[in-house]
């Protein structure tokens, strides 16, 4: 096979989640929310909003501990609560508000065994558990801080200082909402309207590292690095010891074949944390940049010890392969990363960049329509990216992007 480097689109994803494609289990919850003296219509809204969530996340949480295979996962309650709030959003059914509370109704719906494929999947993404787990402590601590604030009021002093305070709190809670709304719209490939949810969390909570680094992970999808780049510096003022930071940001450096300035990136990464598959993953792209296909299969291989159902690892890792002339494991990388991640776009948008690059146009084509049927936005992208350039007189070709 011909020995091409190629574009490689790397996503810090989980997968989409269609509940509609199984059998649902549906739980429902009520909150009404007595609203203080330092509460408007909104911050009421927000904090009935998150206690309704903790409810119905309590409830799927007692329920999925039960099920047979999230037990074999060895997960407490409480983890598979948290991993679960960055799979499954609340849909409001009913809300009221007559000045004094707030009431709510809202629903999660689930499909058991999809849940417990991404709760598996959740297990090993090493991103999404850092970050679920320091922002709803964020928020335990956000709804700690309202609650002795409330009960603070009766002293009547610092009124002004307490009601900043308790602004701040509420925008923490308001902030995670927003990142939980991106991650979900992110995981549908509904990619701009992620990136707005992003932007809102950003202006609401400024402090909030995750969400320049979702916003970053938005900007790395929809190809704009430079700005993505931007979000990541920010991220890193707030925070410099995230090494999901870095991670990122030399996702976006070997994006833009600044291969040498990836690998200083995913060094600072693993200098912070030598257990982020993800850094291996950024290591081996960029080594496979620069030509170095060895070292670019320790690395991915590093990469698969340490999250051996991470797609992405199989479907970087198959360049190294066929650069170095192995037909036998590329063919095997390029299986596996569809089996990992059959209705994940990206990865059938590789499969077909590999085969238009190593000339096999049929089954470029076939595999592009498969992208195509999970992400209609890349219909367009394919008719620009040079990846395609081999393919854009073809006949298919043309009636599958039109």
């Amino acid at each position: 096979m011909k020995k091409t480097i190629p574009l490689i689109i790397a996503l810090l994803i989980i997968s989409s989640f269609s509940p509609a494609l199984a059998e649902t289990k549906t739980f429902i919850k009520e909150y009404t929310y007595q609203a203080s003296d330092f509460d408007s219509k909104m911050s009421s809204r927000t904090i009935a909003l998150e206690q309704v969530k903790r409810l119905l996340l309590e409830e799927v949480g007692t329920y999925l501990i039960s099920e047979t295979e999230v037990k074999d996962f060895q997960l407490t309650k409480d983890k598979i609560t948290t991993l679960t709030a960055g799979i499954v959003q609340a849909e409001i059914l009913n809300e009221q508000w007559d000045g004094k509370t707030y009431y709510l109704k809202a629903k999660m719906s689930i499909a058991p065994q999809e849940v417990t494929k991404f709760l598996e999947g959740l297990r090993e993404n090493s991103q999404k558990n850092r970050e679920l787990e320091e922002t709803n402590r964020k928020v335990d601590e956000a709804l700690k801080r309202i609650k002795k604030l409330q009960d603070d009021l009766t002293s009547g002093q610092h009124v002004e200082r307490k009601q900043t305070e308790y602004s701040k709190a509420v925008a923490e809670l308001k902030a995670k909402e927003w990142i939980d709304k991106g991650v979900a719209l992110m995981n549908a490939e509904n990619y701009e309207s992620g990136l707005s949810a992003f932007n809102n969390a950003a202006e609401i909570d400024p402090t909030s590292s995750w969400a320049h680094i979702n916003k970053g992970w938005a900007l790395n999808t929809l190809g704009d690095y430079y700005q993505a780049l931007k979000e990541f510096g920010r991220a890193s003022d707030i925070d410099p010891k995230n090494p999901w930071i870095y991670v990122n940001r030399g996702m976006s450096y070997n994006s833009l074949g600044d291969y040498r300035q990836a690998l200083v990136e995913e060094h600072k990464a693993i200098n912070l944390d030598a257990n982020i598959a993800w850094a291996y993953i950024g290591r081996g792209w960029a080594y496979v940049g620069i030509g170095n296909f060895k070292q670019a299969v320790t690395e991915l291989d590093r990469a698969s010890q340490l999250e051996p159902k991470n797609s992405f690892v199989y479907s970087t890792r198959l360049w190294a392969y066929n650069a170095l002339g192995d037909t036998r494991r590329t063919l095997g990388d390029l299986d596996k990363s569809i089996e990992l991640a059959p209705n994940n776009s990206w990865m059938h948008w590789n499969v077909a960049v590999f085969y238009a690059l190593t000339g096999e146009k049929r089954k470029a084509i076939a595999a592009l329509g498969r992208a195509i049927k999970f992400n209609g936005g890349l219909r367009q992208r394919a008719k620009t990216d040079k990846n395609f350039q081999s393919l854009w007189n073809d006949v298919d070709f043309k009636k599958l992007v039109e």
